[in-house]
């Protein structure tokens, strides 16, 4: 019999695939809907159980929460494992729960853990951390159907997330020198092995850094795109604008943010601005 997690995180995954939003790698929202958008959460058990109690999604149906980057996390301080794959679990059962509700963006960590490509941080490698916190917590005996569970369910995330009103959610946008890698337009198809590897399209637009005001604007052009809200970064303050079209949360620290708005709304700098709210002071209800 498999693991109940194997199932919990296939089911999720084909919620993902199977999204009648979806065209492509990119769900289209309709409007009518409250957005709450949030940035990278590595394993940050506490922002994401004050996330999902704000968002009380149950008694309000047209509210989209948008998740991100959940895996990688900081080593427990009692077992000294990386123990993310409890809160990517949690969010996977909230997916199979809420299934039109709760929408995940494709992340580099998602696409480094499902492909074996080891990112290194603080001198630790997090993917090889991940798998140990995961053989920790399902026995050596399930570890391994759980993790082929888990790239599945990471790989089945949609790129984008595009709003009526003409915002966009990406984890980021690429690189502006190797745009000719990444492409003007978004990956469509099928993630292919050689997708996701460094120079592939689908790797370009999970790991772009340094994006300019200028980039943007020719991003935002081509997309029909009026604002993007984009995450990949820790930025101390919780967020940070690029320019007057693009801002970056993070949620992975105790001074992350989330962006709630309308979906129809045609965000702006100022209008975004006035929506962001601090994770530590999140009480229920919008």
């Amino acid at each position: 019999m498999p693991n109940p997690l194997v199932n919990i995180f296939r089911e999720a995954a084909e919620l993902n695939t199977g999204d009648g939003r979806r065209e492509g790698n990119v769900v289209d929202l309709a409007s009518g809907r409250e957005v709450i958008a949030t940035g990278d959460l590595h394993g940050h058990r506490g922002n994401l159980t004050k996330i999902i109690s704000w968002a009380d999604l149950a008694n309000h149906e047209d509210r989209r929460l948008i998740l991100q980057e959940i895996v990688h996390g900081p080593t427990d301080a009692r077992t000294g494992h990386d123990r993310s794959v409890d809160v990517l679990l949690r969010a996977a059962r909230l997916k199979v729960a809420r299934p039109r509700q709760v929408i995940f963006l494709l992340a580099n960590h998602d696409v480094a853990q499902a492909t074996g490509n080891e990112i290194t941080k603080a001198g630790r490698g997090v993917c090889e951390s991940f798998i140990r916190g995961v053989r920790y917590a399902c026995g050596p005996d399930g570890a391994t159907e759980v993790l082929e569970a888990i790239n599945t369910f990471l790989l089945s995330a949609p790129i984008a997330v595009r709003c009526p009103g003409g915002v966009m959610l990406t984890h980021t946008l690429p690189t502006p020198r190797r745009m000719d890698l990444a492409g003007w337009d978004l990956p469509a198809g099928p993630y292919r092995h050689e997708d996701l590897r460094r120079g592939g399209c689908v790797y370009e637009w999970t790991w772009g850094r340094k994006q300019t005001p200028e980039q943007i604007d020719r991003l935002a052009e081509h997309l029909g795109v009026s604002f993007f809200i984009l995450a990949h970064k820790s930025i101390s303050s919780g967020y940070e604008f690029v320019g007057p079209r693009a801002v970056i949360l993070t949620a992975e620290h105790e001074r992350g943010c989330i962006l709630p708005f309308p979906s129809d709304a045609p965000l702006t700098e100022e209008a975004a601005r006035q929506r962001l709210r601090p994770i530590a002071a999140l009480g229920k209800g919008l």
